[in-house]
């Protein structure tokens, strides 16, 4: 071998170990810093020269690579970990917030305000003439109906701050894919040979974990450097090419549903975990069926109650009576979507008591009445010509309200109606709407509570029709399943209990093995000062080694200079 070849030995040495400690330095640099993966050298032997038949000799180093030190594996794994670990968050979040809006276990929660709503008919029972106590029963009402509303209009408003966060969020991704297609760019034009844009790479992958805590994605490397984004099997980010997503809300059996889609052909996309995918599943999984059953609750109640406070009477009948509810389509059969009633009408029969008031005396009719044959104007002509109940005249009033107008000198009361017409138009009865964003107080009752109604069979001091209301609270609602109204909305806030001590849980496991992966990814890609520092001893005597080779080697060149 010539002087010259071992000339160039120590210089590949020395320029190896420049690299190296560059490396090692940069590493240390670099050990706090959010997102980088060690660098670490790779050497190998220059090819072999021969000096002599059949003797080699090695030409020095070769530095290979710089790589960065990756386990795509794990870092899918942790991304999939970090999406599961938000999800629940989400979960977590908003259970929590619901939990806190019901306000269970407390004197300022639903079930309170039922128990005090029944517990004052309970009073009223007891005396039913006290005016005192009829105020009561209308005070409980007034505030179990607040309690409703505000409740479901809390609701709502957690449906909009769910709706607020996607939309939010849907930005953050668009603006993420927008920096990883830039970042794809740049990492295809930089990379030449084995060598990689370290610092460009961990960017991107700094992006495409942010991007996972947003939702799951699938990563795909092709040759170029480039990554192809893809979620539920489909891309949204090909190349340089970001295709973005959307939030596309439809409404659906008159409920607002969101869907995601990208953006670049509407095709729907099912994320099930990410942050997003937490608000998509607490948005249809928890505060819709939250809002359904509160509005279940209210629209039985007010069904309930006005079915049977409908066939009871006050301390005093009425002149004239208009129904709560109106009728969209008077020549529709009453139970047909066009007549636009809340509450079904069975095939039955209700009273009508017209009652002389100078006299006393009364005369009872019975009126037929078939929510599935009958319309409004039918229901009309049945008391006004087929019937003819005297002294009463039934029409409709603004917005198709039914109503009945008694002669002067008569009042009209009911009873027995057995076909659930009297509460299904709102006559006679406590509450009106049909949904807790809608429940109120009659204002015939409100205005004056003798028309409450806590007897029957007109007997004076009767405390039947509040007994009967009374006794609703614990009685099985068919539309109910067979619950109550009491065990309908604790199953519904026990079943919300189940789910957030399921989420918190959920929330503890998440972050145990995202926490466990984060580990993993460090012992592969963390930098470790005491091992970088060894690193740069050991390449500080290579540069020393061959720095003092090259020396021995001139050395020896001038000697034989000399000698010449």
């Amino acid at each position: 071998m010539s002087l010259n070849g071992a000339l160039q030995i120590g210089r590949s040495a020395i320029l190896a170990s420049q690299a190296a400690m560059q490396v090692a330095g940069n590493n240390m640099a670099n050990a706090a810093t959010p997102g980088f993966h060690r660098r670490t050298v790779h050497l190998a032997g220059a090819r072999d020269e021969m000096i002599v038949g059949g003797a080699f000799v090695g030409t020095g180093v070769r530095l290979m690579a710089i790589k960065r030190e990756v386990d795509t594996a794990l870092q899918a794994r942790f991304r999939g970990a970090s999406s599961q670990e938000q999800a629940h968050l989400i979960d977590q979040r908003f259970l929590a917030a619901l939990e806190t809006l019901q306000n269970e276990l407390t004197d300022n929660d639903l079930s309170s305000a039922l128990s005090d709503f029944f517990n004052s008919f309970s009073e009223l029972a007891n005396n039913p003439e006290d005016q005192a106590i009829r105020s009561l029963v209308v005070e409980t009402g007034l505030a179990l109906a607040d309690r409703l509303s505000s409740l479901g209009e809390s609701y709502q408003k957690t449906v909009q701050e769910i709706d607020q966060s996607l939309g939010t969020s849907i930005i953050q991704v668009n603006d993420l894919l927008d920096g990883i297609a830039l970042l794809n760019g740049q990492i295809t034009q930089t990379e030449q040979g084995p060598s990689q844009a370290g610092n460009l790479r961990d960017r991107r992958d700094t992006l495409i974990n942010e991007l996972s805590e947003l939702l799951e994605v699938t990563v795909i490397e092709q040759a170029s450097g480039a990554v192809d984004v893809l979620v539920d099997s489909v891309p949204i980010l090909l190349s340089g090419v970001n295709r973005g997503l959307e939030l596309r809300t439809e409404s659906v059996n008159g409920q607002l549903q969101v869907s995601l889609r990208v953006a670049a052909d509407g095709t729907q996309l099912q994320v099930d975990s990410g942050r997003i995918g937490g608000l998509m599943r607490q948005r249809s999984d928890t505060l819709e069926p939250a809002i359904s059953d509160l509005d279940t609750l209210a629209g039985e109640l007010i069904f309930q109650i006005n079915r049977t406070h409908s066939q009871g009477q006050g301390r005093s009948g009425f002149q004239s009576v208009q129904g709560t509810y109106l009728v969209d389509d008077t020549t529709a059969t009453l139970n047909n979507v066009n007549a636009g009633l809340d509450f079904p009408i069975d095939n039955g029969s209700f009273f009508i008591h017209v009652t002389h008031t100078a006299t006393g005396v009364r005369t009872t009719h019975q009126i037929n009445v078939d929510g599935n044959a009958d319309s409004l104007d039918d229901l009309i002509n049945e008391i006004n010509v087929a019937v003819g109940v005297p002294n009463v005249t039934a029409g409709t009033g603004l917005g198709n309200v039914f109503t009945l107008t008694a002669a002067t000198g008569f009042e009209i009361s009911f009873s027995d109606d057995t076909s659930g017409a009297l509460a299904a138009l709102g006559v006679n009865t406590f509450f009106t709407g049909n949904t807790a964003s809608t429940i109120g107080i009659n204002q015939t009752i409100a205005g004056n509570p003798n028309m409450l109604a806590a007897g029957a069979g007109h007997v004076p001091g009767s405390n039947d029709t509040a007994l009967a209301l009374a006794d609703l609270q614990d009685a099985p609602v068919t539309a109910l399943s067979g619950s109550s109204l009491r065990e309908f909305w604790q199953n519904s806030v026990n079943g919300l209990a189940v789910k957030a001590s399921a989420a918190n849980l959920a929330v503890e496991s998440a972050g145990l093995v995202r926490q466990s992966l984060d580990a993993q990814i460090q012992s592969v890609s963390g930098v470790s000062l005491d091992e970088e520092v060894i690193n740069l001893l050991m390449f500080q005597r290579q540069f020393q080694a061959a720095a003092r080779f090259i020396a021995v080697i001139d050395e020896t060149l001038q000697t034989l200079l000399d000698m010449v």
